[in-house]
């Protein structure tokens, strides 16, 4: 059987995220295991510390802190910011007409409304820093770790604004005051730049020639938008602009089957494939790691198929021996395919991902 990989508006998440939040959740008095159904997953698949979920499932249990604690800052910061107050924003920014008027209203919306965030706009000769401090609660009790928020503030103002622009604004480096966690590598999918820990502040850092774009979107679109919050902010980006990306794009859109070596995909970025290697080396990406970053993805998704078998799905993703495709998938997540499977076999995906 084969199978043609039509998967690229999909891709998972590391579960620690998924962890973390539900964490918080149960903190801020929630059922563990309402909040797990909910999201359409599985104690076991959580416990497992390589196992991925997808965005709809990391919505859910976002939603459900803000829901339990009232406060879309997840009780982290020494004042709520209530819930609906992103909606507000979001309402007043529409109406932006260039991306920096944009990022301007939004720092200073908040600063209005509060002392929680902090908010800076610095040009540095050709660059743009653009910075969010929390004033997080010193004596909380609270286990959820500072930088949870941080990551998510961080997504929240690069990838809304590029919503609003209908492109990807490409970053140049990312700070964050918090030192390298262990799930770092999460980051080049975040944000798709090089991190810089234990810095000052919490920045993006972009050229300041996007500046002056315009913005493409509507009214009547903003509450399709607000309506799916916050699961845009954890769907993948497209980056074209980087070499990592565009392998990844063109991997998602193959037959990982046959047309996923290094020299078919050099091709058709009309380069040799020694050159492709360089310069991902370049970008701190390796070629097989992003073949196995879209292989373990769509074998995961690809799950959710009843009718398909074992060995079909590793057949699919580009694997002629059942045993083969155990051994890879159980480096990439902890446990074997049919393990992983049984784990997430009777569960209702949200609605979103389907």
């Amino acid at each position: 059987m084969t199978l043609a990989n039509k998967l690229t508006d999909r891709h998972t998440i590391a579960s620690y995220f998924a962890r973390t939040y539900l964490a918080n959740a149960v903190y801020l008095g929630g059922n563990e295991q309402d909040i797990i159904e909910q999201a359409g997953l599985s104690t076991q698949l959580l416990n497992q510390a390589k196992s991925r979920v997808l965005p709809s499932q990391l919505a859910s249990i976002v939603r459900a802190c803000w829901q339990l604690g009232g406060d879309e800052l997840l009780g982290l910061t020494q004042q709520k910011v209530k819930v609906g107050m992103f909606a507000l924003l979001a309402e007043r920014l529409i109406s932006c007409k260039t991306f920096a008027e944009v990022i301007t209203k939004m720092a200073t919306f908040y600063t209005l409304t509060g002392d929680q965030l902090q908010f800076k706009i610095e040009h540095q000769g050709s660059m743009v820093h653009f910075s969010v401090n929390a004033n997080f609660e010193t004596q909380s009790n609270n286990p959820t770790p500072n930088n949870l928020l941080t990551e998510l503030l961080l997504l929240i103002c690069h990838r809304f604004p590029c919503w609003l622009l209908g492109q990807v604004i490409p970053l140049t480096r990312v700070y964050v005051q918090h030192s390298k966690p262990d799930h770092h590598d999460e980051y080049r999918l975040m944000y798709a730049c090089p991190c810089v820990y234990e810095s000052q502040d919490n920045s993006l850092v972009f050229d300041a020639k996007y500046l002056n774009l315009p913005l493409t979107r509507h009214a009547n679109e903003l509450e399709q938008y607000l309506s799916e919050t916050p699961l845009h902010w954890f769907k993948k980006q497209s980056y074209y602009d980087t070499f990592s990306a565009q392998v990844m794009r063109i991997l998602e859109e193959s037959n990982l089957e046959k047309d996923s070596n290094v020299e078919n995909i050099a091709a058709q970025l009309n380069m040799s494939s020694r050159t492709l290697r360089r310069k991902l080396t370049a970008e701190g990406s390796r070629f097989q790691q992003l073949k196995d970053n879209a292989r373990r993805d769509q074998a995961i998704i690809l799950f959710e198929n009843a009718n398909l078998t074992i060995a079909e799905i590793g057949r699919g993703v580009g694997f002629t021996e059942p045993a083969t495709f155990t051994r890879a998938f159980k480096l990439w997540t902890g446990v074997s395919p049919s393990t992983y499977r049984n784990y997430s076999s009777a569960l209702e995906i949200p609605k979103e991902s389907q």
